[in-house]
């Protein structure tokens, strides 16, 4: 099965974009198109989320063997992969096995290490929301709100909500999956040799997902990495410094 995807431009320089827990190609779109004047952008639904297909199963080597199936399916020759967060880690994980097919791995706002888990009450709040039939996005709204669970979560979160053939609201995502495996996203469960590629890690200033430690092993293991940090932004750095984000992009990737 090949992940599902959107494709804009049509340039010979590849983009390959991928999302991070819980959303999907369309948090990417408006990004994809500013982007598909220079590149042929892929904003590709990473495995159990969009409308990709869903597993059992949901770790990051097999996230990384399904990126490297949609590139040999459509032929890809030195791409650069965008991920941020989950897709972050993703990308990292594909660059450790498949380097070959990379020119530029571009890491946002995350590292390659464990992460506290910070996710079990966005979790919680979605499980109780599956238990129950919606009647419209307001009911799971409400719910978020109930777990104290802020507007802008809230609202990437409700993107996933979408009428099903039987008439009812339901998330995109594979929750059971990602509620069995989330100790295994949060970790960076592979030992692995020195990556060369050209690397960048971007981070957001106001973000605490790369601290100096992590820069020290980034160093390390991706010996052609350079930090790339945008002023104003925290975690989600490509919404909050929009404009600078896209330019970063534009110009590390030529």
């Amino acid at each position: 099965m090949i992940l599902n995807s959107k494709i804009i431009g049509k340039s010979s320089n590849c983009i390959i974009i991928l999302h991070g827990l819980f959303g999907s190609l369309d948090n990417w779109f408006s990004i994809g198109k500013e982007l598909s004047d220079t590149f042929q952008v892929h904003l590709v639904d990473l495995t159990n989320h969009g409308k990709s297909f869903h597993t059992n199963e949901h770790n990051y080597e097999l996230m990384s063997k399904d990126v490297y199936n949609y590139i040999k399916h459509y032929q890809i020759k030195n791409a650069s992969i965008i991920g941020h967060s989950m897709g972050g880690k993703v990308a990292m994980v594909f660059s450790t096995y498949y380097s070959q097919l990379i020119k530029n791995l571009i890491v946002v706002d995350i590292a390659p290490r464990k992460y506290n888990n910070e996710h079990q009450i966005i979790i919680n709040a979605l499980s109780e929301i599956s238990t129950i039939k919606l009647d419209s996005r307001k009911d799971a709204e409400a719910i978020l709100n109930k777990y104290g669970i802020n507007q802008q979560t809230s609202q990437f979160l409700l993107k996933n909500l979408f009428w099903s053939k039987d008439e009812n609201l339901i998330f995109r995502f594979n929750l059971n999956a990602i509620k069995k495996s989330i100790h295994d996203l949060l970790d960076f469960p592979i030992e692995f040799e020195t990556v060369k590629i050209k690397s960048f890690f971007i981070r957001g200033t106001k973000s605490t997902y790369i601290n100096e430690d992590d820069l020290k092993f980034i160093n390390e293991k991706f010996s052609n990495s350079t930090l790339i940090d945008i002023f104003g932004a925290g975690h989600w750095v490509h919404f909050d410094q929009r404009k600078k984000f896209i330019e970063t992009i534009k110009k590390i990737t030529v």
